[in-house]
């Protein structure tokens, strides 16, 4: 006879403690700002988020005045200071929650977040008479608005993550050619200025200072096996051979003729 529970499957998932356990929606509300109008100086006791619909606005938050438009998210965090003004021809019309949280999630340790992906979980939330219609309903707004702010946060960090590989496995590869750091960036259709401060952060370097480095192993490596300074120069992307002689020996105490001599006298000797 057939046991009737043969047949029976279980699935069943853990979920692993993060900043959203102990996150509380407080208060929410949506509004449509006269010309110009204003609130703040201001601080709260909890965070704070306010969606853009329409219109445009300025947000200031630690002396810094951000411009926030259509599909920009302006974030206030405990304790902070904050006022914030509607534009006179385009007044905002934003949504906002706000809620109690243990922690600050990183993605949320910024003034703006520009054009996150939440726009249809606002509208969804604004059928009807612009609110909610209980408080389950706050508590799933809340949830799912940061569950996307924390996958874009993942997807943004890992793209800059690639931004900054890639160009460590280009420098690492090309230091004998004629490397721009511009010309990277625009490969990757990024800002030069915005690619060297995700290089310094991923690897505590930036990337020009990266390239010397590279330069300057391969330099040493071909010295001790015997090359000559002028080819060693060449064949390590230096143009310039004093300037090559004068940053070999601030970094390794040695010039590149006598460097070349040691390993060669040394190469003898085994």
């Amino acid at each position: 006879m057939e046991n009737k529970h043969s047949r029976r499957k279980l699935y069943e998932y853990a979920v692993i403690p993060g900043w959203w356990h102990g996150v509380a929606p407080l208060n929410y509300g949506y509004e449509e700002c006269c010309s110009e109008y204003a609130f703040g100086p201001a601080r709260r006791q909890y965070h704070l988020l306010h969606y853009v619909l329409e219109g445009k606005g300025t947000f200031c938050k630690e002396g810094k005045v951000y411009p926030v438009g259509q599909g920009d998210m302006f974030v206030i965090l405990p304790e902070e200071v904050t006022t914030y003004q509607a534009d006179k021809e385009k007044p905002w019309k934003y949504y906002w929650i706000g809620f109690e949280a243990e922690d600050t999630p990183e993605f949320l340790k910024c003034a703006v977040i520009r054009q996150p992906d939440v726009r249809q979980l606002f509208e969804r939330a604004r059928q009807g008479q612009y609110g909610l219609k209980n408080d389950g309903s706050v508590f799933t707004l809340l949830y799912e608005v940061l569950w996307h702010l924390s996958e874009e946060g993942i997807r943004k960090r890992k793209k800059e993550n690639d931004y900054a590989a890639y160009t460590r496995t280009y420098l690492e590869t090309m230091y004998a050619e004629n490397v721009c750091i511009r010309k990277i960036a625009e490969t990757l259709h990024i800002d030069r200025r915005y690619l060297t401060m995700l290089f310094h952060s991923a690897y505590g370097i930036p990337p020009r200072a990266y390239l010397l480095q590279v330069r300057l192993t391969q330099a040493r490596t071909l010295l001790e096996q015997g090359y000559g300074v002028a080819e060693t120069a060449e064949m390590t992307g230096f143009t310039d051979l004093s300037n090559f002689s004068r940053k070999y020996k601030k970094t390794y105490g040695i010039c590149p003729s006598a460097q070349r001599n040691k390993g060669h006298v040394q190469g003898v000797k085994s």
